[in-house]
């Protein structure tokens, strides 16, 4: 019987079909390991080469990074984890000089070093960003094919001068009217202090729904994304997407939670609950204007000009709508777009406003003085009761300034993309046209020549680092948490006044009792937020600070 069975099992082991089958696999392995090293080799003999050839002022490109996954690239690498990546470039080349990477199909240079980024955002009139923004829109907001084809036809840029031989005043100019907007009621001072003091009312009424009398707990960045989000959201927009669906909070966070997952186009059942937020959110935006449509009386906007009324909002909502109707972007499109200005507003903002308590939070002798100095710029009206903030004397607190600036320095991380229009010469290599052009952040703000002091090192959270009379520095090349060059985040001024009037609120409103950390599901964490490998803008709070809250009266 024993005989029998090492017979049968000799008999499986030398089955021909199995040895087949095990030779091929063996063969397909080492002819996989043999095309990496091959490529590895190759490449890493090419930069060696071109590195160790003069090749400035030559006309000749950066030298070419090694990579090991042939039609791949580095594209795994900067997808998987871009600050490992931008750190391996960083320490393999040390006086900031520009490498050619390949990303897939895609060839893109990766600038670094403030002399060389400076020097890119300068050449904005070569630069374009419309392409990849579309291509995002597409991507990861679902605008209709139609209409990225419709908008894409418009090549002439978002500058007064067209880059075209389309006039400049020509009404085609989509991404010109686009900017028009952004100069009238996102960027100018008029128009932001309008669209903070709407917010700060907002926020206010947000902030008394909470009681006077019981304790409340709740993570700081739970009730940021609660709160602040809807008095956000109003002021821009209006009431009617909570109105028409009291879920919009939640799915618009899930939605943002896997932004970055279908960007980078991973299937969707590994992201199916933040695609499916995505498509709720998409369909209540598209109601929310279907209804505004429906119900808005045109002919008393243009008679009285409203700088906000209840169906669109504020007159930046507004006037999109109707410049993107005039263009013949589909409702559907519409709805993309403006999805996209909310995420936009509130991505950044929320969580850089709920970094920055958590971080002075974390210092009770900061948080003494923040709180002092933040009581000099509330107002209490004593007969209507009525909060407001000084928003000038607010943006001029040093000590809560410093802190919101050295939040934007190391906790956020943006990814600056660019297509040349034409080529440029960066550094004496040549950057050739239709390439890609790629800045990141997280190298120029950990920059020890730069941001190192004696006492406090480059990737030291220093809550002191700007305020006065600090040497440090922030020119474009050294400093662009909001971007650079023609192409900066349009909305940086009403952020910012966003940003710190909802932290002076918050301290202002509460007796606040700190617990601990916990994590996304509530439970206790032996660790505070940190910023991870995405670059995404504003980190995630990944780690929220649980704490209790009282209203003040």
């Amino acid at each position: 019987m024993r005989s029998r069975l090492l017979q049968d099992l000799v008999a499986v082991d030398m089955d021909p079909d199995s040895t087949r089958l095990g030779i091929m696999g063996l063969q397909v392995a080492v002819g996989v390991l043999i095309l990496l090293l091959s490529t590895h080799v190759l490449t890493t003999f090419r930069y060696l080469f071109q590195s160790f050839r003069n090749r400035r002022y030559k006309g000749k490109e950066p030298s070419s990074l090694p990579y090991q996954l042939p039609g791949v690239g580095s594209a795994l690498q900067l997808v998987t984890n871009p600050h490992g990546f931008f750190d391996s470039i960083s320490n393999r080349i040390k006086d900031g000089e520009p490498v050619r990477l390949r990303l897939g199909n895609v060839h893109a240079y990766l600038i670094h070093g403030s002399r060389n980024v400076q020097h890119v955002f300068r050449c904005s009139r070569d630069l374009t960003f419309e392409e990849f923004a579309l291509r995002v829109a597409h991507k990861v907001k679902r605008l209709p094919a139609e209409d990225v084809a419709l908008v894409a036809k418009d090549l002439s840029g978002s500058s007064r001068v067209s880059l075209t031989d389309v006039p400049s005043e020509d009404p085609s100019r989509i991404w010109r009217k686009f900017h028009e907007i952004y100069e009238n009621h996102l960027i100018g001072g008029k128009a932001v202090s309008f669209l903070t003091d709407l917010f700060v009312g907002s926020l206010v009424k947000e902030i008394d729904s909470v009681s006077d009398k019981e304790w409340t707990q709740c993570g700081v960045d739970e009730f940021m994304k609660d709160k602040m989000f809807r008095a956000s959201t109003t002021a821009l927009a209006g009431p009617g997407v909570f109105e028409m669906d009291p879920d919009f909070t939640r799915n618009f966070w899930d939605y943002d939670h896997d932004f970055m997952s279908m960007l980078y186009g991973l299937p969707k059942f590994l992201c199916r609950k933040g695609c499916d937020a995505r498509d709720s959110c998409l369909e209540t935006t598209r109601r929310y204007l279907e209804r505004g449509w429906r119900n808005i009386d045109w002919s008393l906007v243009e008679r009285d000009d409203p700088s906000w009324e209840p169906n669109f909002g504020s007159k930046l909502v507004r006037e999109r709508e109707a410049a993107m109707d005039r263009y013949g972007i589909s409702l559907q499109g519409r709805a993309s777009f403006q999805m996209g200005l909310i995420w936009s507003i509130n991505s950044n903002a929320i969580p850089m406003t709920s970094w920055i308590i958590i971080e002075i939070l974390g210092r009770p002798e900061v948080y003494q003085r923040v709180l002092a100095d933040i009581a000099t710029v509330i107002k209490k009206d004593r007969v209507t009761g009525q909060v407001t903030v000084d928003i000038p004397a607010l943006k001029k607190l040093p000590l809560l300034n410093s802190v919101y600036l050295e939040c934007l320095r190391l906790r956020s991380s943006v990814f600056v993309v660019r297509k040349l229009r034409n080529s440029i010469e960066v550094d004496g290599y040549t950057l050739k046209a239709d390439n890609l052009v790629l800045a990141p952040s997280y190298l120029a703000h950990k920059d020890p020549t730069v941001w190192a002091t004696p006492q406090h090192p480059a990737q030291e959270f220093w809550p002191e680092r700007f305020m006065p009379p600090s040497d440090s520095t922030m020119n474009a090349g050294k400093y662009f948490p909001y971007g650079g060059g023609s192409a900066m985040c349009p909305g940086r001024n009403y952020a910012k006044q966003e940003i710190l009037s909802a932290v002076a609120l918050f301290f202002a409103s509460f007796d606040i009792e700190v617990l601990h950390f916990v994590d996304r599901y509530g439970n206790p964490s032996n660790r505070g937020p940190e910023v991870g490998i995405e670059a995404r803008g504003v980190a995630r709070v990944d780690r929220d600070l649980l704490v209790k809250l009282r209203r003040r009266v």
